[in-house]
């Protein structure tokens, strides 16, 4: 955008359990949002679901400060679509390979919370940044959770996301960066 986060953004991409990654990332096309369901989710998505037993990442954690914690090296992709299928561009994607095409962003967030605005705003400038490195246009791809779990029902997050209250500051965002195609 202008070289300037308005949020910070930690690399703990070093420290993450190789168990949680798949290798060989190619074009990301668009983005799959979460909701953590509990706090303190950093060392689970890092290491815990490994140690577990249930590998499982993100491209990102977001705090309900806004801080973005980067958690995969690059050339890996996170698995956080689980159990999924979905067509994206008339092809038919399911589990990893869905993983391995969107980027993968946990919002901090018990089920019973909403989002905060500076999540929204983080997330809204994190794809603007990642969308203008993958060469997106608008509008963007973006996908709930719930949206490709499967079976249907199996997953409802993201949990107290405000799709409207996001997509007007994804909007104003995408606007002030230039991004192609508004």
């Amino acid at each position: 955008m202008n070289g300037t986060n308005r949020y910070p953004d930690i690399d703990n991409s070093s420290s993450g359990d190789t168990r949680n990654f798949g290798a060989g990332r190619g074009i990301i096309v668009g983005t799959l949002i979460h909701t953590t369901s509990g706090t303190s989710s950093l060392d689970w998505l890092l290491s815990g679901s490994a140690r577990a037993g249930r590998p499982a990442s993100a491209d990102f954690l977001i705090d309900r400060d806004g801080t973005r914690h980067k958690l995969t090296r690059p050339g890996y992709y996170p698995y956080h679509a689980g159990e999924s299928r979905y067509d994206i561009y008339g092809r038919k994607y399911r589990g990893n390979d869905l993983s391995s095409i969107l980027l993968g962003v946990e919002l901090e967030n018990r089920d019973d919370q909403r989002c905060t605005y500076q999540q929204l705003d983080s997330l809204a400038e994190l794809l603007v940044i990642v969308g203008l490195d993958n060469s997106w246009r608008w509008p963007y791809y973006l996908l709930g959770h719930y949206e490709v779990a499967r079976p249907l029902g199996r997953r409802s997050d993201p949990q107290g996301f405000d799709w409207g209250d996001f997509m007007g500051r994804l909007y104003a965002t995408a606007l002030a960066a230039q991004v192609p195609g508004l």
